[in-house]
């Protein structure tokens, strides 16, 4: 299976949010893990957040974050270019979306044309609607 990673999905894996580990079983057996860079923003920016208001939860995950960084090393990962851009000014199936869930729709249409069969991986429900309607299939089921 070759997978969209969206950031609702990556940071339930990586807190420990609902259905981690079918996420993470996911990823695991996925050919192919794409993301945006977004994804990778977003990700870094909820760890930074973290280590200031919740040093705990930080610590307790700090294994969890450095292993997504070894692991995105090996991601296809998008770039957020004037393309993607372009075509989040656009309207999408299921509106209203909001900026960053526009990158991530753009993105995985994008790169759909260069991986086969992609499916995104995403528990957020405007991104889901939104991808299945772009004819997508999704995960977790």
């Amino acid at each position: 299976m070759n997978l969209y990673l969206e950031s609702s999905a990556a940071l339930r894996d990586l807190l420990g949010g609902q259905r981690c580990e079918e996420i993470r079983l996911l990823l695991y057996q996925a050919e192919v893990v794409a993301t945006s860079r977004c994804t990778l923003a977003e990700v870094g920016r909820v760890f930074a957040r973290l280590r200031v208001l919740e040093p705990q939860v930080a610590a307790a995950t700090a294994a969890r974050e450095a292993q997504f960084e070894t692991d995105s090393e090996l991601w296809v990962v998008q770039p957020v270019d004037d393309a993607i851009w372009s075509r989040c000014s656009r309207p999408f199936p299921v509106e209203p979306v909001r900026t960053l869930d526009a990158i991530h729709l753009a993105s995985v249409e994008r790169l759909s044309g260069v991986i086969e069969h992609i499916v995104v991986l995403s528990t957020d429900s405007r991104v889901r609607a939104n991808a299945e309607a772009l004819g997508f299939s999704v995960a977790p089921g």
